[in-house]
């Protein structure tokens, strides 16, 4: 969404509001610390909502139009917050194209039930080897690093062992990941993937073992990052609060036998975990970096 103007708190734009409902232009105004945002969902809208408030705000023959006009008005005005976006292929490819192949991988490992297939997109191979030791695990995979077999760093992503499994994952990855892609750019988001995949699927492994697999530790990741980047910045994306409530309460679920009990398995408490702070962090640091190049100018 692009940021029309800055509004003082004590201005009544409910009437601005509607009659922009009524022109059909999707938007949204959001108190953010002591001040009242306008925010358009086309960048092409701005330069006209910006003229429309400047002339709402200053002149009262032109509010007293928008005044009647509005009174006329009987729908509610709908922000654009509450449209659900919806990425097409064109723009988020990426994002469509990690999810074909985590169906395909799932297919063609029967969803985790084993094969040479499944060896080669673990961590590493366990295969003949004794991995309940930590310095094993280490050398193991420093070993494996060593052999240039680096894919295997974000390869577990696209292991799944059920049907749930991936479709749970793949509607949040999509949500998410395609809001991020089409938003905010194709680089951004495959360095967002690349880290949100390589820091937990080590933490997971270090903590575990290499029996693990899904894009859940990227969609924690994902959940971090658009989390904190709505709170800094409302508005850029749709991220309902809800999601990141639910998110804490199952990774506190996670660390209970209560999935266990459930038959759902154990969950890959150290991939959430790692998935959500590693988010958050990346999150942080662009939005110093992007910060400190707006005040630069």
């Amino acid at each position: 969404m692009e940021k029309v103007s800055e509004v003082d708190i004590g201005v009544d734009l409910l009437l601005f509001s509607r009659w922009l409902s009524s022109q059909r232009v999707l938007h949204r105004i959001a108190e953010e610390k002591g001040v009242q945002v306008v925010w358009v969902e086309a960048a092409e809208a701005e330069p006209s909502v910006r003229a429309a408030l400047d002339r709402y705000l200053s002149d009262d023959d032109f509010k007293s139009q928008v005044d009647a006009y509005s009174a006329q008005l009987t729908f509610t005005v709908r922000s654009s917050a509450a449209v659900m976006p919806r990425p097409t292929l064109s723009q988020a490819p990426i994002t469509f194209a990690f999810i074909c192949l985590s169906m395909i991988i799932a297919l063609l490992t029967g969803f985790g039930e084993g094969g040479p297939i499944l060896r080669a997109m673990m961590i590493v191979d366990p295969s003949g080897v004794d991995v309940s030791l930590a310095t094993t695990k280490l050398s193991l995979l420093l070993s494996t690093l060593a052999d240039l077999q680096l894919w295997r760093l974000i390869s577990p992503d696209f292991l799944h062992f059920s049907s749930l499994h991936l479709i749970f994952n793949m509607l949040m990855f999509w949500f998410l990941g395609g809001q991020v892609e089409s938003l905010q750019g194709k680089g951004r988001f495959l360095m967002l993937f690349l880290i949100c995949s390589a820091v937990p699927n080590i933490a997971q492994y270090l903590e575990a073992g290499p029996l693990f697999g899904g894009m859940s530790g990227v969609v924690y990741g994902l959940v971090g990052y658009c989390w904190l980047w709505c709170r800094k910045r409302p508005g850029e994306l749709t991220f309902p609060p809800a999601i990141m409530g639910i998110s804490v309460v199952w990774l506190v679920i996670g660390y209970t036998s209560l999935t266990e009990t459930l038959l759902l398995g154990r969950m890959a408490n150290s991939a959430h975990l790692f998935g959500l702070l590693t988010g958050m962090l990346y999150a942080y640091i662009v939005l110093c970096k992007t910060g400190a190049k707006e005040n630069s100018i």
